[in-house]
């Protein structure tokens, strides 16, 4: 059987960013590609819906012959086997049955379940669930647009005063939308954020050799950038090394980890989100407020160990 393969597609994502134009990364809005490309996606999987058509009833059943209602329940599920019968005759061959039209409110049911069984994607898809064609930084790094993580925050670090904005951003989103997993997505990105502000403070603190040459560069360069984008342990001993001092708690890693891993296994019951711990196997809730307090204390603590290091 065909599937549906975005390859075949000319999709633009669209840029998501905050307030101060800080990206999230792209999204999809697969609903609106659905609706936009409707006829052409029909054509595609060589599907056949005569909208509005009177069939003789050998074209009525050749038209359930197609694979997607042999394979589904569409036709008992929409109604397609009961529709108008508009000319009666003794003679089965010449009865005529009226096909829905495309205005009829069983329409979108039949193209949402047609389209189901081919598997185009429905809903909002964000960066971090996107094929990696389809992301943001993922083009980024293919195109040669972004350089190693170290030079990167080298040249864009986070400002504190960006972050604070960002996640405030994204705390008043998560309260206003009711979809559970865009929920999930924003908060993912804002452990996300999180990560690139403890990265900015470390590369900050590293200083700018101008005395080696080019190859010792590349080296340093590299071995930096393995630490900044190894483990959480990896960064935090770099912090110390640098800062002389132990990085602020990041209290949110063992959810943030659930949440890269399977954002789906995670479950939000009001202004909760629940996970299975990776260490433990255990479930744990945690409050949304709570979330974005310890994000908030986190960067007055790592603030704070920048300022009396200046001192």
């Amino acid at each position: 059987m065909r599937k549906f393969n975005y390859e075949d597609w000319d999709i633009e994502p669209e840029l998501e960013t905050g307030n101060d134009d800080f990206v999230f990364g792209n999204y999809v809005d697969w609903d609106r590609f659905r609706q936009d490309e409707e006829e052409n996606l029909l054509a595609y999987f060589d599907i056949q819906l005569p909208w509005g058509e009177e069939l003789f009833l050998s074209e009525y059943f050749e038209l359930l012959r197609q694979e997607v209602f042999q394979n589904t329940s569409i036709v008992e599920d929409c109604d397609l086997d009961k529709l108008e019968i508009t000319t009666q005759s003794n003679i089965i061959s010449e009865m005529v049955i009226q096909f829905p039209r495309r205005k009829d409110s069983k329409s979108d049911e039949i193209i949402s379940a047609v389209f189901d069984y081919y598997g185009i994607p429905s809903g909002t898809e964000y960066e971090h669930e996107l094929p990696e064609k389809l992301k943001y930084w993922n083009n980024m790094l293919e195109n040669g647009y972004l350089e190693s993580e170290y030079e990167n925050y080298r040249k864009y670090p986070l400002k504190f005063g960006t972050y604070k904005k960002t996640i405030s951003e994204i705390a008043l989103k998560v309260s206003n939308t009711s979809d559970t997993l865009t929920k999930k997505a924003l908060i993912l990105s804002s452990f996300i954020i999180s990560e690139s502000l403890l990265k900015s403070a470390i590369v900050s603190k590293i200083p700018k050799e101008t005395a080696i040459s080019k190859f010792s560069k590349e080296i340093l360069s590299k071995e930096i950038d393995n630490r900044l984008r190894g483990s959480v342990n990896k960064r935090n001993e770099l912090f110390k090394q640098l800062f002389n001092e132990k990085a602020p708690k990041q209290e949110w890693i063992n959810l943030r980890n659930s949440l890269a891993h399977d954002i789906e296994s995670s479950t939000i019951q009001g202004n909760e989100i629940s996970y299975i711990s990776f260490i433990d196997h255990k479930e744990y809730p945690v409050n949304f407020d709570n979330l974005f307090k310890q994000q908030m204390d986190f960067y007055k603590k790592l603030q704070k160990i920048m300022k009396n290091d200046d001192e």
